[in-house]
């Protein structure tokens, strides 16, 4: 189910009912991440991701954000659609972390309008990536429009535009704040193209390339793991061999027709 405006009380009510859970999540998760000394929460996202075989490609999908993929030998690993902004590839980072460290075992699928079966996710990711100053910190915004003090969130945040207005509409209920609830709903459903995206970004001079899909093909540890062995009779590992090799020949093709506009 897509989260819009018509859903997005009961969205924020499914928030309240397993924000318990997130938050013994998140407490478990700042114990897991002692270990790691990096401050930004999206380059700390991507060395969690990059430690458990993170594979980044691009794939001309708009809905499609990520999954967790099982390889011949029986792996199983994050991967992440650097076609996406990378606001959203943020997003997802999180919300992959949330099913490696959670009992998790099937593979599944991320869409960037995330189902609401994926809320748990959803909301840890949230939490990870937007402060709970976001309600103060929009309100004291001096810009008048709407769209505007969003994407100053967003670029503050690194967050994708529908993740800041979620939390920022269960923060305007709890402030019984009906005003910003309205404004909140009436452009919730907006939908922009990465031009418009880029257009508002450089106006208002923020970082316009966090709406701008990276395009990466990176296979990292997976890669230098099979590169690093040069002969063996091991069937399993020469099956993942050819699959590795052949995935990467195949999305640098789609990397090159994405960037010169084919695609």
């Amino acid at each position: 189910m897509r989260i819009s405006s018509n859903n997005l009380n009961e969205t924020v009510k499914l928030n309240r009912q397993i924000n318990n859970e997130i938050q013994r999540h998140l407490k478990y998760m700042h114990r897991f991440l002692a270990k790691y000394d990096i401050q930004s929460p999206e380059k700390l996202a991507l060395q969690i991701l990059k430690d458990h075989y993170l594979i980044q490609i691009p794939i001309p999908d708009p809905d499609w954000g990520g999954a967790i993929r099982e390889l011949p030998n029986g792996k199983k690993i994050p991967v992440v659609n650097t076609a996406q902004p990378r606001l959203y590839q943020y997003f997802i980072y999180w919300h992959e972390i949330y099913h490696l460290t959670e009992d998790f075992s099937n593979s599944h699928e991320i869409s960037t309008e995330f189902d609401l079966t994926e809320r748990k996710a959803d909301y840890f990711a949230s939490q990870m990536l937007i402060s709970n100053d976001l309600y103060n910190y929009f309100l004291d915004l001096r810009h008048t429009e709407f769209i505007n003090r969003a994407a100053i969130c967003m670029d503050t945040f690194k967050a994708p535009y529908k993740a800041i207005l979620i939390q920022l509409y269960e923060s305007a209920i709890e402030y019984k704040n009906e005003v910003l609830q309205e404004e909140i709903r009436s452009n919730f459903d907006l939908s922009f193209n990465m031009e418009s995206w880029v257009e508002i970004f450089q106006k208002l001079s923020l970082d316009e390339n966090l709406v701008k899909p990276s395009y990466i093909v990176d296979f990292g540890l997976l890669k230098y793991e099979i590169d690093s062995i040069t002969d063996t009779d091991d069937r399993v590992y020469n099956e993942t061999k050819e699959f590795i090799i052949g995935l990467e020949k195949k999305y640098l093709l789609v990397k090159g027709k994405l960037e010169s506009g084919e695609l």
